[in-house]
């Protein structure tokens, strides 16, 4: 690896080696792997996790036709300059994807990506203007405060562009009504994350002295091809979707299991789950449901065959000129 590469603004911050304890970063759950960080990122961080990941890459590639939202933004503050180049702070990088493509689009750039373990499946051909670092971004940022970003206006240089992407943490049925995933009257939450958050992003940077330029734009992508008429592109975003929504159903197996769930029971989930997506035949999965009233609803799933949207938000807002200290 280039050692260029391993440099990293401060001492508390893990560059992204081969040789790093994998005690310090990881545990074992129900058969897959966490991170030893933050309790409330529950989702593997695991080879087969960043595969999925990799395959939602894909996906929100085609969906955008590129790597990000509000193109002409972006080519403004990434344009060559000759005081200091652009950067570029990829936070929640998973598989890193996306910050490598950033890199090679931008060879001018420097690129950026933390998150709460290393990607595993590029350790190999990262550009040389990339590097991967662990870090946590609910506990500090400071010290990528003369480059980057702060929580996140701290260090966004003055006519940055923040980019932020997420998807809802519900399906939507073919009319894009929201399925709902709790209880009526309950709080969206989940190990004290709010999972509501980023349908407020446009809001929240509104309301900021710190960014100008907010815009929003939801996109809903059918899991799998049932819409009629879809050109080649559309076909497969719904294809990549569909395959990308079935590899989470058993990402959640760590923290049903952690949640008390008993191993049988969230292997029965997991089953109900991609039969509800694909459509399999209910007569090849009695081993796995042998309850008939299971499996009768399975059969109506089936025959109702499931038109569902998933949805992607992205949110994106210039940084202004106001100095951090200014309102602080």
């Amino acid at each position: 690896m280039n050692p260029e590469r391993q440099k990293s603004p401060t001492p508390s911050v893990m560059s992204f080696r081969s040789s790093m304890h994998s005690e310090r970063l990881f545990r074992e759950v129900a058969g897959r792997t966490l991170n030893s960080r933050n309790d409330m990122y529950m989702l593997p961080v695991d080879d087969e996790e960043q595969d999925r990941q990799d395959i939602e890459h894909r996906a929100l590639y085609l969906v955008l036709d590129g790597l990000y939202a509000a193109p002409d933004l972006v080519a403004k503050a990434m344009a060559p300059r000759q005081n200091r180049p652009p950067a570029v702070f990829d936070i929640g990088t998973g598989s890193g994807t996306w910050a490598m493509d950033m890199a090679r689009e931008f060879p001018h750039a420097e690129v950026v990506g933390i998150d709460l373990a290393p990607p595993t499946l590029h350790s190999e051909g990262i550009p040389n203007n990339c590097r991967f670092e662990v870090d946590d971004v609910n506990l500090d940022l400071s010290h990528y405060a003369d480059d980057t970003i702060h929580r996140v206006a701290q260090t966004l240089r003055s006519g940055g562009v923040l980019l932020l992407c997420s998807p809802a943490y519900n399906f939507f049925d073919e009319n894009r009504r929201p399925l709902p995933v709790v209880e009526e009257g309950q709080p969206g939450k989940r190990n004290g994350a709010d999972l509501d958050a980023p349908s407020q992003w446009d809001k929240w940077l509104e309301a900021s002295p710190f960014y100008t330029s907010v815009g929003v734009e939801d996109i809903y992508v059918p899991i799998g091809p049932w819409q009629p008429n879809l050109d080649m592109r559309c076909q497969r975003i719904a294809q990549l979707t569909q395959i990308d929504a079935s590899k989470v159903f058993p990402a959640f197996r760590p923290v049903l299991t952690l949640g008390g769930m008993e191993p049988a029971t969230v292997d029965r989930w997991i089953t109900v789950s991609h039969i509800a997506l694909h459509g399999w035949d209910v007569s090849a999965t009695t081993d796995a449901i042998s309850d008939e009233r299971e499996q009768t609803a399975i059969r109506e799933i089936q025959q109702m065959r499931p038109k569902i949207f998933f949805r992607w938000r992205y949110v994106w807002a210039v940084r202004t000129k106001t100095k951090w200290y200014e309102t602080t």
